[in-house]
């Protein structure tokens, strides 16, 4: 069949033009990514309750919406953070590939049934719930180079000329204003003069309430009425003020004499702050600093084009002096790790088909094979481009691996066409005779690699995802080449091969391909003459085999694991806790100076720094801040963003003021915003904040004894210093003041009350009012406060309360409806993450009371679901290779004699991960696999040609040993390509390195090993499958014929080209 197309080259060529034209045509709509779709999707719910403390957020907010969304469908895990200036954020984590909207409308559902059990204040601000990511896609900044714009006007430029259209760029999920600073209307109280005055907050309030309302009164003249004027008046009048004046002149009292007491006679009204609780800085200059979160479902790169083009659009716009950079884009990383595998994939192309002319020594030869190698990578962007697929790292590094296999087959018809030129046939003869010899056994080692990977499409969850595209890429690659092979191959080797001209085979030259050719037949006779010996000995060579295959099991199951490698993405977090208690002024102090020795790094480019939130729990808390320095890109650096962390870990080791901790961002996007481990611990009795700090506390030192664990930190804090007010309810009832009184009075005075909205800009903006900074700083400043009583005496709040100091938490988690304590860990430099997971269960079971428990969270969550289906992937990839050659050999016996070869690939490959001191992580883990189907590969082609002999006549040893005389050439051929085709990956460098790393070193180790020993081990199991079908008197399998039925004698076979 497949002979045919040497007489028809031109419907050979048009087949794969048509393959080719329509691969590239798909190519160029194929977005992309860093990864496939592997992020979990992630509702997130923003709620805000003024003026509440974290354990007041975390009763009144947190439980009734985590009571409701508990439970939906497809959710994995809840989580939540309660800060202490009342704000609450909650995601809710769903499995990977769920419906994103149905999530979201469930969610929503659940939260609208909460909504009813919130405080009326909260219900005033309202819930945000977004689709969003964990981990931030990049950050956009504002600044002036001479300072000349504060960071509350930069933080509200960016609120109302740069968010709004941000947030209209496709694809976008929520935008975070780390500067925080949005325009509000401050009402500043003199508590002296409210006291001089017999005023009381509520008061104040009151006035505010009644004069800046939204007002509507009508129209005059407006039907229906007797006697219609000409004209109907619509009647405007002010009701929502605007100007700070304007608030400054609401009248609080008339008084009996006529006069009026205004805002203004109590205190201070200006345009300014929310809150006051942060600082943002870039380069150490006063920025607002946006936080860009992508929707789930889009892709990075696309949505990064889209916030360039809309910035740049802005800038226009822009007052002078005023500049923005995109100070961190992850989608550079993206985009360099593309770069970085497309150029692996040329010098991949550019070393397969040298050691192509290596072996045939012929640059016809040579060509033919190469042009399979454009045709079967091209034609592949095809049905990835109707799969759905993205041009992401995965599927890449298919395409990568990919050369070494699709050469494969065009090498075999090649070289077999050329051994019978050799042999004297003509090149279209040779070529007719070669492709049907070669047909079957290209077919079913094609069909072999296609059925190893196909099931790996069906595995679901992020495991699933993470193998998928990498496996049918590698599949639908595999299968096109050998369409390619067997149409187009055979037609060029009529074509372009001409007969051997034996004189320029010895010219002087070609003395060095002379040299190889002598080694390559010693090679040749050492291999086939180890096959008649070693079957003299079957049972000590299985027994040998057996205590090597026991060691490979025993490497295995001791190779330290991890899900993912960390890379060096181009950038890093530090996060900076201060002694409990410290003012946001102390933090800014001490993220300036990190910022200033992070600048001082020469591959540092620029850095984002925050003061008054966290970004190891995404907390809100004076004495938390980070820095975020950004790199060079990787090619003006010499040096890793592990070499810059190594400096700034030992500069800030020992740090008077606060702690220092740098880590890297999160290998998989949407897993987490930082790299390492994450786990909660939880409280499931109840036992309250203290108790479970103080578990935590005793929890996290004995992780730090633990050899796997490099260090252990918890996120938040409960021993924050508080002040408790005890009020002495009898005493107030006594001196007639009402307890609405002084809590109205100590929630304006201290912790600011808002009031209700205001329009300016075209913006709604919000009203607080508060004391001036003379009623708020001290406990002797507290307790002069006064609260009016039922006879409009002032009482001072100090006669009613009781200062206690307490300690109590900087934020409430809670995770999965329990509250908890997230611990941020970080394994060993010697361990691998598996290895952390296991020792931290370990211990967790034994030293952690019954009513504690631990649940590991985003990435540790994953990498715990991606351990349970490794072995099931490789059983499955098993299963399919025997059953596939039990169904074209009709024989049980043969199939294990190839899938035999699976040990010593295995031993290769773990024993290269070892020399390199690797862990065995996911990409290791997809290169096992792909290692299963390539020792597959060889053994089936010696034991397909074996098979052969044996019904042309020849006995099972002389069977095999003239298949390793016809086939080692061909095998070393495709081999010795794939792994010179993988070398780059096992010697990479820049971006996303590590994980080319990884995959290299298992493929090119497991195919080495596997390669040479499977000439040796193949041809031996061989003997002794045939020698137990005899013994059973299985006549009808091959193998059983009488010999002297061919032409030639027995023990005789074609000679392997010279």
């Amino acid at each position: 069949m497949f002979a045919s197309f040497v007489d028809r080259p031109v419907l050979a060529g048009v087949i794969s033009v048509l393959i080719t034209l329509i691969g590239a045509v798909a190519g160029l709509s194929l977005p992309i990514a860093q990864f496939p779709e592997i992020a979990p999707p992630i509702i997130n719910i923003q709620a805000t309750y003024p003026g509440a403390t974290a354990q007041q957020a975390y009763e009144a907010i947190a439980i009734p919406l985590e009571q409701e969304i508990n439970g939906a469908q497809n959710l994995i895990y809840i989580s939540s953070t309660s800060n202490a200036d009342g704000s609450v954020g909650m995601d809710a984590t769903f499995e990977v590939g769920s419906d994103l909207n149905a999530a979201a409308a469930d969610v929503l559902t659940r939260a609208q049934r909460a909504e009813a059990r919130l405080p009326q204040a909260v219900r005033d601000q309202g819930l945000e719930i977004v689709k969003s990511s964990r981990q931030r896609l990049g950050n956009v900044v504002l600044y002036s180079d001479d300072n000349r714009y504060d960071e509350l006007f930069l933080s509200n430029w960016a609120e109302t000329q740069v968010i709004k259209p941000l947030r209209r760029v496709t694809g976008m999920g929520r935008i975070v204003n780390f500067s925080n600073k949005r325009y509000a209307m401050r009402i500043w109280l003199d508590p002296a003069r409210m006291e001089a005055l017999g005023l009381s907050p509520s008061q104040i309030v009151q006035a505010i309430e009644q004069q800046n309302a939204q007002i509507t009164v009508g129209s005059l003249g407006k039907e229906p009425v007797r006697d219609a004027p000409a004209f109907e008046l619509q009647i405007v009048t002010k009701g929502r003020l605007t100007e700070a004046r304007e608030f400054a002149d609401v009248v609080i009292r008339a008084n009996p004499d006529g006069s009026v007491v205004r805002i203004r006679d109590v205190g201070r009204v200006e345009l300014g702050s929310e809150q006051y609780g942060s600082r943002s800085t870039y380069d150490n200059k006063p920025a607002a600093s946006l936080g860009l979160y992508q929707n789930p479902e889009a892709n990075a790169v696309e949505v990064m084009k889209g916030v360039r083009a809309t910035m740049t659009d802005i800038a226009k716009r822009f007052p002078p002096g005023l500049q923005y950079r995109i100070a961190l884009d992850r989608t550079e990383f993206v985009e360099a790790s593309i770069h970085e595998v497309i150029k692996t994939l040329i010098e991949a192309i550019v070393l397969v088909v040298v050691i192509t002319y290596l072996f045939l020594q012929n640059w016809r030869a040579t060509l033919i094979p190469a042009i399979a190698v454009p045709v079967a990578l091209v034609g592949t962007f095809g049905p990835m481009a109707l799969l759905g697929f993205s041009f992401n790292t995965l599927s890449l590094l298919g395409l990568v691996l990919a050369v070494g296999l699709v050469v494969d087959d065009a090498i075999i018809v090649v070289e077999n066409t050329e051994r019978l030129m050799e042999e004297g046939e003509a090149p279209r003869e040779a070529a007719r005779e070669a492709v049907n010899e070669v047909a079957g056994p290209v077919i079913a080692t094609t069909l072999v690699l296609a059925a190893l990977f196909v099931p790996v499409a069906f595995i679901p969850g992020l495991t699933g995802q993470l193998y998928n595209q990498f496996a049918l890429t590698i599949a639908i690659s595999v299968l096109i080449s050998a369409v390619v092979s067997l149409t187009l191959t055979p037609a060029l080797c009529g074509l372009l091969l001409k007969p051997h001209d034996k004189a320029a085979h010895r010219s002087r030259w070609r003395a060095p391909l002379r040299w190889f050719d002598a080694a390559l037949d010693r090679a040749t006779g050492i291999a086939a003459g180890s096959v008649g010996r070693l079957s003299r000995h079957l049972v000590a060579t299985g027994l040998v085999f057996l205590v090597f295959a026991g060691l490979t099991a025993w490497m295995v199951a001791s190779r330290p694991s991890a899900f993912v490698p960390q890379e060096d993405q181009g950038y890093f977090f530090a996060d900076i806790a201060m002694p409990k208690g410290a003012s946001v002024a102390r933090t800014a102090a001490m993220v300036e100076e990190v910022g200033r020795a992070a600048l001082a790094e020469p591959s540092v480019a620029g850095t984002i720094g925050v003061a008054g939130r966290g970004i190891l729990a995404d907390v809100t808390a004076p004495f938390y801040g980070f820095q975020i320095p950004t790199l060079t890109p990787w090619d003006q650096r010499e040096e890793t963003v592990t070499d810059v962390i190594g400096r700034l870990r030992q500069r800030f080791k020992n740090h008077p003021d606060g702690v220092l901790r740098i880590v890297d961002p999160s290998p998989l996007p949407g897993l987490g915003s930082r790299g390492g481990l994450t786990l909660e611990l939880q409280d499931r009795s109840g036992a309250g904040g203290l108790a479970l700090a103080r578990a935590a506390e005793g929890f996290i030192a004995k992780l730090k004894e633990l050899p796997e664990i490099g260090g252990a930190t918890a996120t938040t804090s409960y021993g924050v210093p508080q002040l408790r007010l005890d009020i002495d309810r009898a005493k107030a009832e006594q001196l007639g003041v009402s307890l609405q009184s002084l809590f109205d009075a100590l929630g304006t005075y201290v912790g600011s009350s808002f009031v209700n909205l205001f329009n300016k800009f075209g913006f709604v903006y919000q009203v607080y009012v508060q004391s001036e900074s003379q009623g708020r700083r001290t406990i002797q400043d507290l307790s002069r406060l006064t609260v009016p009583n039922n006879r409009g005496e002032p009482v001072q709040i100090g006669a009613l309360v009781t200062p206690h100091f307490v300690s109590g938490p900087t934020a409430v988690l809670s995770y999965n409806t329990y509250p908890a304590i997230e611990i941020a860990l970080d394994t060993a430099e010697s361990a691998s993450s598996g290895a952390a997971i296991a020792a931290v269960e370990r211990l967790a079971g034994t030293a952690l009371p019954t009513d504690y428990a631990v649940e590991w969270t985003e990435v540790a969550y994953q990498e715990k679901i991606a351990g349970g289906w490794a072995p099931l992937i490789f059983g499955l990839g098993v299963v399919m290779i025997v059953l596939l050659l039990a169904g074209q050999y009709e024989s049980l016996r043969l199939p294990f004699v190839v899938i035999l070869v699976t040990p010593l690939a295995l031993f290769g490959a773990v024993g290269a991960l070892a020399l390199r001191d690797l862990p065995l992580d996911i990409f290791g883990q997809i290169g096992l696999l792909l290692l299963v189907g390539l020792a597959a590969k060889n053994a089936i082609l010696l034991v397909s040609f074996a098979r052969d002999l044996r019904e042309k006549g020849e006995d099972a040893v002389t069977a095999a040993r003239d298949a390793v005389r016809l086939r080692l050439r061909p095998i070393l051929m495709t081999s010795f390509a794939f792994i010179l085709g993988s070398l780059p990956l096992a010697v990479a460098s820049g971006a996303s390195a590590n994980a080319r790393i990884s995959m290299g070193t298992v493929v090119i180790g497991g195919l080495l090993v596997a390669t040479l020993l499977t000439l040796f081990v193949t041809p031996v199991f061989y003997v002794a499958a045939e020698r137990l079908g005899e013994r059973r008197g299985r006549t009808g399998e091959p193998g059983q014929k009488e010999h002297g039925k061919d032409d030639r004698e027995p023990g005789t076979a074609p000679q392997p080209a010279e």
